[in-house]
């Protein structure tokens, strides 16, 4: 998969690229990422622009990868480990502690400035604050960098346990007597409520992905669930195994009729907020790792924790 805009646009601003990727197995599948490079530099010097090669990286994913060489213009690529991307920090290992690390530090920063910039701490006007200015950094991009590690879930978690303990009165409370109180969730479990519309929006055609390679659809079934169940991948690491693609298939397909077929975005929230509390649903699991999320004590459903879902082999990032 290429992350770019088509070399051969119209316009030239719409050719401007930052980063793309592309699926490398065999010789030839390099030879060809190379000549997108190649191509893009003709277009480049075509249009009098000059890349800055030391400011290029390429970054290779996958144990097996073979780590190719690229070069542009002449000037061959530096190897990296990590780059941003749309604001998400993507590692070669795809392990995302440090996406975790940089969301609750800026979480944390605006958590600190609310707290020392506002002597007046109404429990209204800090829950808006809060919704506002912190849980947005902790939000962003989620269903692509989704941890799994619980390390990383109590990290995001203990902003939130942070925010509720400022909250004039809350004091003596658990941390769950005082979301309660506040009218809040888990950031656990918006998360998953989060993958599970975000799953309704591809399925629906809502969001501009393909839904088939995504989500391959098993059929109807006359005995038991809905008529919009899916399928997992078959995987071979333990790392695809935490792939949004691959958590959320049990739980999706658990969801009952009317939720799945909800005629709007509006109605599917509305009939599964109610699903999620029938089903006594609360998380993906109060331990990460051990693939369990919190339900009802007749309920024997089971789904693992979400990471993301990356398909390709190797990734450019490119600067001006």
């Amino acid at each position: 998969m290429i992350w770019t805009r088509e070399l051969n646009a119209t316009s030239p601003s719409l050719r401007m690229t930052r980063s793309w990727g592309g699926s490398v197995s065999c010789e030839e599948d390099a030879r060809r990422l190379q000549g997108d490079l190649d191509r893009l530099g003709e277009w480049a010097n075509a249009w009098q622009m000059q890349y800055n090669v030391d400011k290029c990286e390429v970054i290779h994913f996958g144990s097996k990868n073979r780590k190719v060489d690229y070069y542009l213009n002449g000037g061959r690529l530096v190897k990296g480990e990590m780059q941003r991307d749309l604001g998400v920090m993507v590692h070669q290992s795809l392990k995302v502690g440090m996406q975790v690390q940089q969301a609750v530090k800026k979480a944390n920063g605006m958590l600190a400035f609310i707290a020392k910039g506002f002597e007046y701490r109404s429990g209204e006007v800090l829950l808006q604050l809060y919704r506002v200015l912190v849980r947005p950094h902790l939000e962003y991009c989620v269903q692509f960098w989704s941890p799994n590690l619980r390390k990383d879930i109590l990290a995001i978690e203990g902003v939130q346990r942070r925010f509720t303990r400022l909250i004039p009165g809350m004091s003596g409370l658990s941390y769950e007597e005082r979301l309660d109180k506040l009218g809040l969730h888990s950031l656990e479990f918006r998360r998953l409520r989060g993958d599970l519309i975000e799953t309704y929006k591809i399925l629906k055609s809502l969001d501009r992905l393909d839904a088939g390679r995504l989500f391959p659809m098993l059929g109807k079934s006359r005995t038991r669930g809905h008529s919009l169940r899916i399928r997992g991948k078959s995987f071979r690491t333990e790392m695809r195994k935490t792939f949004f693609t691959q958590t959320v298939v049990n739980l999706w397909n658990s969801l009952p009729q009317n939720v799945v077929e909800a005629s709007s975005l509006a109605i599917f929230k509305r009939e599964l907020d109610v699903a999620l509390v029938a089903k006594g649903i609360r998380g993906y699991g109060e331990k990460a790792g051990n693939h369990n999320f919190a339900t009802n004590a007749n309920s024997t459903s089971w789904i693992p924790a979400p990471v993301s879902w990356i398909e390709t082999n190797s990734k450019l990032r490119l600067e001006f």
